[in-house]
């Protein structure tokens, strides 16, 4: 039986210590473990750090004589979005491991998979760090770490059972659609007072 992890890096500016992360031993022995079958990444404009991570991964799976137990494959940033990618996840019960773009979380949450979100820790600003923990803690995804992905891979099995839906379901008015900078404001507690 098949099991995919999907790992998204961003599309403009690609997130390659996430590549390289994913592509550790650590991560692979971790990806093993939770019986995936399938390591697909989209690396973007990234393909150079793709495919000498990959190489080397595919070699130390080799070494353990694993190669035949998860195939590892990549794709170059696809203009028609990710959707396909995650209803294979959700298909083969698999887990997605992203960047903390706002786009490919909300599109892999409202697939219900377990969402591992991993952000940039050397950009400008810590937002992506602060609506990762926010997150985490309403059981919507898991905070990943890029110096270990491991433990975060291991817990996405338990974290199946008890994910949180997203966006929450609700009644009457409040059932109307919103932006998702309101969706991510109410997610993390952040209230605007004036449009009650």
């Amino acid at each position: 039986m098949s099991k995919l992890c999907f790992v998204t890096t961003g599309a403009t500016a690609p997130f390659t210590a996430l590549i390289e992360a994913i592509l550790s031993r650590p991560s692979l022995d971790a990806l093993l473990e939770c019986h995936v079958t399938h390591a697909f990444v989209q690396y973007g404009t990234a393909k150079d750090v793709y495919e000498t991570s990959a190489k080397a991964a595919r070699e130390y799976l080799r070494q353990q004589g694993k190669e035949t137990q998860l195939e590892i494959d990549g794709m170059d940033f696809d203009s028609s979005g990710l959707r396909e990618q995650f209803k294979l996840v959700q298909d083969t019960k698999g887990l997605v491991v992203s960047h903390a773009g706002s786009g490919s979380i909300l599109e892999a949450l409202r697939f219900q998979v377990p969402l591992i979100v991993v952000p940039n820790t050397v950009l400008l600003d810590n937002h992506q760090e602060e609506l990762a923990m926010a997150m985490d803690r309403q059981n919507y995804l898991i905070h990943g770490n890029i110096s270990n992905l491991a433990p975060a891979i291991k817990a996405s099995e338990e974290f199946r059972n008890k994910m949180s839906q997203f966006p929450p379901v609700t009644a009457g008015k409040e059932r109307q659609t919103k932006s998702f900078a309101r969706i991510m404001d109410e997610t993390v507690g952040f209230t605007d007072f004036n449009n009650e």
